[in-house]
């Protein structure tokens, strides 16, 4: 059997693990652990504020206020205790409540609702690409000079030399307007130059966003028809995989289980692996789950700060305590998997179940890695389907399935024999 997590699997198992969070949220054990990180952060800010005080104090006021900044200190470590307390407590309830957990609810997944429909989302550049570049502000181009001639004469002055000194002045004042027009003229050209340069600025600025604009946009474009695609994939995907499971084909109930299985979502402190196939000839699905081995399972009963040794001290919880934990753990799973698998196949394809618990450890033997197998259950859908387990001990409803359980789970004892059919 290989392990499997596919799209839709992976898809289910991250949906279930955000609302198990949620729902965490809502739990008074969770409420609690707010609670102590609420006062470990105000301990926190006390302190923060009575160190700073006495840092500022005169020497009559320090060792007032260095008390306080220790006693702030304490506040501080004592909230960090509680807050994990807190946490150790909720991981150790989960695990407790393995199976309660899954009894309320619905294992089956409708596959028609993990279809999507998906619009086509309109273009929305950045805002720097939107707007155009500001034209630029162009430099005023020089006034052209004007030809002011000098007076004409007339009359007696005419007569008297005056039209003579009139053509001299006249020649004169062309020459200097000749002057002015050149020097016009290469300022115009200059100007002329300058406003050239701001406006092929610009142009070049405008050429740029337009293109990266038009490259923004052919990225959108593209993303927006891969996605789509992958939405249609997925769809045909689901569709064949439903279609699949109307003619009860042994691959499309594998891809169906790995969806169930996977949308079982364990405490992050006691996460498990499923691995499974299908024998379509006795309609038995063979499942292996892998907990983890006992050096992963929570230890810790609950912390307490020590103030004479500034230490979080934690204590263990007792060799007893231990083994009945992780041996309950183990017997919940068996019976949590074997429930969703039977809840979920509303068409009752699958009419047994054949499941093992493994834990991987190390052979003393041989110093290899090894799969251990604690426990081993077949078992039929009609006798399955008539426990109450909200109102079962597990290691009871487990010899009455005649199940075959390891002598010490918890010590790694592997099973006597293999191979167990009620």
């Amino acid at each position: 059997m290989a392990r499997r997590r596919g799209f839709f699997a992976e898809l289910q198992h991250q949906q279930r693990l955000a609302a198990q969070r949620q729902a965490q949220q809502q739990r008074a054990a969770v409420r609690e652990h707010n609670r102590t990180v609420a006062a470990m952060q105000r301990a926190a800010r006390e302190r923060e504020r009575a160190e700073a005080a006495a840092q500022r104090a005169a020497a009559a006021d320090r060792a007032r206020l260095e008390k306080e900044a220790k006693a702030a200190y304490v506040a501080q470590r004592e909230a960090e205790a509680a807050q994990e307390n807190a946490l150790i407590a909720t991981q150790l309830q989960d695990i407790e409540d393995l199976l309660a957990a899954t009894l309320d609810v619905d294992d089956w997944v409708d596959l028609e609702a993990l279809k999507q429909s998906v619009e086509r989302r309109s273009f929305h550049p950045p805002g720097e690409l939107q707007t155009p570049t500001q034209q630029p502000q162009y430099f005023a181009l020089p006034d052209q000079p004007r030809f002011v001639p000098p007076s004409k004469p007339s009359g007696l002055g005419a007569a008297l030399g005056g039209n003579r000194r009139y053509n001299a002045e006249l020649s004169a004042a062309a020459e200097v307007h000749r002057e002015h027009m050149r020097g016009w003229w290469d300022a115009f050209q200059e100007t002329f130059r300058q406003n050239a340069v701001l406006r092929d600025r610009w142009r070049t600025y405008e050429r740029e966003r337009y293109r990266r604009l038009e490259q923004s946009m052919r990225v959108h474009e593209a993303a927006e028809e891969r996605r789509l695609r992958d939405v249609e994939v997925a769809n045909e995907k689901l569709d064949r995989l439903i279609a699949g499971l109307r003619r009860r084909e042994p691959a499309a109930l594998e891809e169906y289980v790995g969806i169930v299985l996977a949308n079982s979502a364990y405490p992050e402190c006691f996460d498990v692996v499923h691995e499974y196939s299908y024998n379509s000839e006795d309609r038995e699905l063979k499942v292996s789950v892998a907990v983890p081995a006992p050096e992963e399972f929570p230890s810790t009963k609950s912390v307490r700060y020590v103030k004479a040794s500034d230490e979080i001290v934690r204590t263990p919880l007792s060799a007893t305590d231990l083994k009945r934990r992780y041996n309950n753990a183990v017997n919940q799973v068996a019976l949590r998997t074997a429930h969703e698998v039977f809840e979920a196949d509303r068409e009752a394809v699958i009419d047994a179940v054949s499941l093992t618990v493994v834990a991987d450890a190390v052979d003393p033997a041989t110093g290899r890695d090894a799969t251990v197998a604690l426990l081993q259950l077949a078992v039929d859908r009609e006798t399955f389907m008539a426990l109450d387990l909200s109102r079962v001990e597990p290691a009871q409803t487990l010899k009455h399935l005649s199940a075959a359980v390891s002598k010490n789970p918890y010590g790694l004892v592997p099973l006597a024999e293999t191979g167990v059919r009620g």
